[in-house]
Formats: structure tokens, C-alpha cells, sequence
């Protein structure tokens, strides 16, 4: 967590971008961090989060559509029936799920933005070439007035100030580790009986 929180104490462009380069944040020093701010406070700064769901105006089914599918009973579906599933099945490939998260000093004078969508932590299918990420921002990348900055990054569409990518070690990504099996010829002793 203290690599993490290492962010905050730089004071050049240049620093910043060379100690993004080598940080990995986990996601249990993120959710550390995040519950400390919202509880006790992060030293000097404040905290502010918001989170929001942008959907592709075109992928919601119209009314019509939607009222074949409750039309069109078991089996196969057809016409409208069908154009509403596949718009339904879009959405959860398109939407975002945007979350953000601010820390601010009361004079808005120096804060660190981090945010993200569903797709940038996916290991799988990840648009960075070192995969699963945060987007990193704060008051050295940009001339704007954190007042403008948040409602950019908060309004309906979404504009961002320039940022980095961080490495994020999202806990979801590693598969479960099973416990090995158990060696000889029964897996379990057997209950005794009455």
C-alpha cells in the first residue's frame, strides 16, 4: 500500500510517469486506500467517487421489440422478438461501467484521479498491451481547475483529463487454487456407524 500511496508525494510530471511505469496496485490496497479516505480521511486529502453506466442510446430495445418478446412464447425467436435479444445480448458487450475515484486537497490545489471501466481490468480481452489497469490523472497533467476536470469526468459523456496507465492487479483475474488431492486410497475417512 505505501508504493501505492507513493503516488501522492510526487512532486514532477516526469517522476510520476517513470513510478507508473514500475507500480502494480492491487486491488485490496485499492479498496484499503479507498475505505481509509471514506472513514478516517487520507491525511490532507479529501474524497469524492462516482460511478455510472453508459449504454449506446441505439442498443436499447423499443417497446415494440420489447413487447414481441413477451409475445413470441417458447422456441424460437423471430423478427422483433429476435432484433430485442440481440440489442440485450450488445448491451453487456458495449455499456460501461464507469467508476471514479477523487482525491482532493481543500484547496483543490493538488488531486489524484483514478478511474476505470469493467473492460480495462479484464485480463482477457484488454485494450493495453500489459493488460489490467487503472487510469491515473492528477493536477501535474493538466492546466484545467479540478471544479472543470470533475464535472468533464462526471457528466453524461464522460472527458477525461490525460492520464497513465497503471498496472492493476485486479484479485478476480487469478483463478482459485483447489487444494490438492488427498493421496492413498480413500479420499476421507469413513463415518463410522451405529
Amino acid at each position: 500500500m505505501e508504493r501505492f500511496l507513493g503516488l501522492f508525494n510526487l512532486s514532477k510530471k516526469k517522476q510520476v510517469e517513470r513510478y507508473c511505469q514500475d507500480i502494480v496496485i492491487t486491488s485490496e490496497d485499492f479498496a484499503n486506500v479507498l475505505l481509509a479516505a471514506r472513514i478516517t480521511g487520507l491525511g490532507p486529502y479529501r474524497y469524492a467517487c462516482h460511478f455510472q453506466e453508459a449504454t449506446p442510446e441505439h442498443l436499447h430495445p423499443k417497446n415494440e421489440e420489447l413487447s414481441a418478446l413477451g409475445s413470441n412464447g417458447v422456441g424460437k425467436l423471430k423478427g422483433p422478438a429476435l432484433k430485442a435479444m440481440r440489442k440485450v445480448n450488445q448491451i453487456f458487450r458495449d455499456r460501461r461501467l464507469l467508476a471514479m475515484h477523487l482525491f482532493y486537497t481543500p484547496s483543490q490545489k493538488y488531486w489524484h484521479l483514478f478511474y476505470f471501466d469493467q473492460r480495462d481490468y479484464d485480463a482477457r480481452e484488454n485494450h493495453w498491451k500489459h493488460g489490467p489497469h487503472i487510469h491515473y490523472s492528477q493536477d501535474l497533467f493538466t492546466k484545467e481547475p479540478l471544479e472543470q476536470v470533475w464535472s468533464h469526468a462526471t457528466s453524461d459523456k464522460p472527458r477525461f483529463p490525460p492520464s497513465l496507465h497503471v498496472r492493476y492487479d485486479y484479485h478476480h483475474n487469478h483463478r482459485r487454487q483447489l487444494p490438492a488431492a488427498p493421496v492413498g486410497r480413500f479420499a476421507c475417512k469413513p463415518a463410522s456407524r451405529p
